[in-house]
């Protein structure tokens, strides 16, 4: 599919994606832009990309050039290289945020929206780093290819045509649906996990609360492990949807607390109920699958 293809940012995602378009022989060439020395030297070592080059070179010679990097890093890096993608170049992301970035886009390097296609691959891990990319992690998974005016309808389309080659399923919707739904099914689950962890890690028997944690409790908390500096990113760049979610949950919880305190028992089983039944009705046979791929 593709000659010479350029990833910025070599961790979970983007080396993944290199893998991936390495085993299925959709590219000649892969080229890694690293923030660090350290990641380079693991990505060259773990054959996840064939060199490692500056980002203004890199670009220059590439087809399609990924951005995988976390969403505030996106705009230096595209001023960055702007004069020096090749004109016939395909650009795309891997981020979790779209309206965001379509903006910066269209403030920062206009020039480079006919040939940019917002994507978000709906797939990752709480690991993070070149070390925790695998082979197939995008197989049977959404992938969201997010609308914009300026797109050039061959780019698009040989976009979403990468993405199923990789065995995922591609969805088209608009850059505001996007972004909340995410906030509501990624951004805030995350939110929630870590606000969990840092309020039994400051209490003062928290060795005791985490010795005795049961599994539910490390099930619920582990994307609490997931990259930091991802994760301010994506609250940050969708302040206004994740802000939204987080009312609305507040809410929630002010209800059922309301409950507990008037020992509401009829208003707490309904609750749970009620919570039982929608995860049970619209998430259980997605959760079962999704752990029968991860196996």
């Amino acid at each position: 599919m593709f000659n010479t293809v350029c990833i910025i940012g070599t961790g979970l995602l983007g080396g993944s994606l290199a893998r991936d378009l390495k085993r299925l022989g959709l590219c000649e060439r892969i080229i890694g832009v690293c923030r660090s020395s350290a990641t380079a030297e693991q990505a060259l070592a773990l054959g996840v990309v064939d060199e490692i080059n500056p980002a203004i070179e890199a670009v220059s010679r590439a087809d399609l050039i990924v951005i995988a990097t976390p969403m505030q890093a996106m705009t230096p890096v595209l001023e960055q290289i702007k004069a020096h993608v090749p004109s016939s170049a395909i650009l795309t992301d891997v981020g979790s945020v779209k309206t965001d970035l379509y903006s910066m886009l269209k403030a920062s390097v206009p020039e480079l929206l006919p040939q940019f296609v917002l994507a978000h691959p709906i797939a990752g891990g709480e690991n993070s780093g070149v070390s925790a990319s695998r082979l197939g992690l995008f197989e049977n998974k959404h992938v969201i290819v997010t609308n914009t005016p300026e797109a050039q309808a061959s780019n698009t389309s040989k976009v979403v045509e990468l993405w199923q080659q990789l065995g995922a399923s591609v969805m088209r919707m608009s850059l505001q649906e996007h972004d909340a739904i995410f906030a509501k099914t990624s951004h805030l689950p995350h939110v929630i996990a870590f606000s969990l962890v840092n309020y039994l890690s400051g209490q003062a028997d928290r060795s005791r609360l985490f010795e005795l944690a049961a599994a539910g409790f490390y099930d619920f908390t582990r994307i609490a492990s997931s990259d930091a500096e991802m994760w301010r990113d994506i609250c940050v760049t969708n302040q206004e949807q994740v802000l939204g979610a987080l009312d609305g949950f507040i809410n929630q919880l002010g209800d059922i607390r309301q409950r507990i305190a008037a020992t509401d028992q009829n208003g707490i089983l309904e609750s749970f109920g009620q919570a039982k039944k929608a995860r049970d009705d619209g998430l259980l046979n997605k959760a079962e699958a999704m752990k029968a791929n991860k196996a």
